[in-house]
């Protein structure tokens, strides 16, 4: 019986590990990378074109590019985005022209991934603190 309900924890918890949609992580260099992953089984949210990035609090990024296709997950795990660097097949919409903004210490910042609107996109909020990007837990139904 104990081995029944162990087998059933374990297939559960791996099924909910790999349907998830598609997931930002943030590395701890600053300006930091964008990284993205996708659970193998998920049957949405896995693709994207929009990625910005937004001053926690504000409505409008202070830094967003869009690719000239919709970049799928299998494109989405290989793919990293450096902070103000505008990778091949993506275009700078804000700022319209030059570089964004540079991340401030002690501020809190979102970084989303997903389609033409902003819910429910793919996020990860973190702040720079004493020179390197620290992750902060998700908050449910989280707008930007």
């Amino acid at each position: 019986m104990r081995r029944m309900v162990a087998t059933l924890i374990l297939i559960a918890g791996l099924s909910l590990v790999s349907c998830n949609g598609l997931r930002v992580y943030v590395g701890k260099t600053v300006p930091p990378d964008f990284t993205f992953n996708a659970g193998s089984f998920a049957e949405c949210c896995t693709d994207f074109r929009i990625f910005a990035v937004f001053e926690e609090g504000s409505e409008t990024p202070q830094w967003r590019i869009v690719a000239d296709h919709v970049v799928r997950r299998s494109e989405a795990r290989s793919l990293m985005i450096h902070y103000g660097k505008v990778p091949d097949r993506f275009q700078q919409e804000i700022p319209a022209a030059g570089e964004p903004p540079p991340l401030v210490e002690g501020k809190r910042y979102l970084a989303i991934a997903g389609e033409t609107s902003y819910v429910p996109w793919a996020r990860v909020r973190f702040i720079i603190k004493n020179n390197q990007v620290m992750k902060f837990p998700e908050q449910p139904h989280e707008n930007p």
